[in-house]
């Protein structure tokens, strides 16, 4: 007898303010979260490891690079492969209103692009049966935009919405363009390689690493490890390593009550007047300013009699 499986519901005004509809975070899946559905729209792209992503009645392997787009109503849960932490299941998430979707979707069609949109209003339309769409990156282009809607929805610089919707734009051409176009690939062996390289980055962010040392390991010139970086993220290699340190600090100043000058340090920082220039230049006010905004934005608005 086959056993039926427990399906909850999601429902989007758990994640999302009227002023963003978009939410997007950055997990690791386990056995605790039951298959569930939602009312919103959601893309989930595989970062890191392997596993199963049960969608309805259909069972996938996954691995990294592979990428979901799933309208409302489909039930769905990822896990990993293992439960050895040393494993893990990575797995980006990026989700919003189909209202929201809808109008990213006219705007494109009002620029002159029809293809896309009709694409995508028919991967969304009921009265036809919905389904998920399954995609899997040829030359890296899903990772940069996931890594940087993920920095941009935990920084809220200024500006950050209009960066983040542009992100989901390309996202849906670099859908499209996966399931129709052919276009030759990257060598795996060292974009492979240099993924595993920003992961380390991301996951060690106060231990310092040279460009000469990365390099060095990768067996690649300066010059190329530069290029390939740049092709892969948008950024030089020092800038990355900004950003994945001034992530984890946002995340500290969100989340703890430590001291600004204890959450530079522990992000790779010592000097403070550096510190606080760099995070002014990069997302817009100071640490302690930023910290001041967040803990504003906790607060419940108080109604008006």
């Amino acid at each position: 007898m086959k056993m039926k499986r427990s399906i909850t519901e999601s429902g989007g005004h758990l994640y999302f303010v009227p002023e963003l509809p978009l939410y997007v975070n950055r997990v690791h899946e386990s056995f605790d979260l039951q298959q569930h559905t939602h009312d919103f729209i959601e893309i989930s792209y595989v970062a890191e490891g392997r596993g199963s992503h049960y969608m309805d009645s259909v069972r996938m392997n996954v691995t990294k690079g592979d990428l979901f787009f799933l309208p409302v109503g489909i039930s769905h849960v990822f896990r990993p492969a293992s439960t050895n932490q040393n494993k893990p299941l990575i797995v980006y998430n990026c989700i919003f209103t189909q209202a929201w979707m809808d109008q990213l979707l006219r705007h494109a069609a009002a620029m002159g692009e029809q293809e896309i949109p009709q694409f995508f209003q028919k991967a969304t339309d009921s009265s036809g049966g919905v389904e998920f769409l399954s995609f899997h990156e040829q030359n890296g282009e899903f990772q940069p935009l996931f890594e940087q809607l993920h920095f941009e929805f935990k920084a809220r610089r200024a500006g950050f919405i209009t960066v983040m919707q542009a992100c989901v734009e390309q996202l849906f051409v670099y859908m499209h363009r996966a399931k129709f176009d052919r276009l030759p690939q990257v060598p795996q062996t060292s974009m492979n390689s240099i993924e595993h390289l920003l992961t380390h980055i991301r996951m060690n962010c106060s231990n310092p690493i040279t460009l000469v040392e990365a390099a060095s390991k990768l067996s690649l010139s300066e010059r190329q490890l530069q290029r390939q970086l740049r092709k892969l993220t948008g950024m030089s290699f020092t800038t990355y390593v900004q950003h994945a340190r001034l992530e984890a600090c946002c995340q500290y100043l969100r989340e703890s009550t430590y001291k600004i000058s204890d959450i530079a340090a522990l992000v790779g920082y010592q000097d403070m007047k550096f510190f606080n220039q760099l995070f002014k230049k990069m997302i817009g006010v100071t640490p302690r300013q930023y910290r001041q905004q967040q803990a504003e934005r906790k607060k419940p608005l108080t109604s008006i009699e």
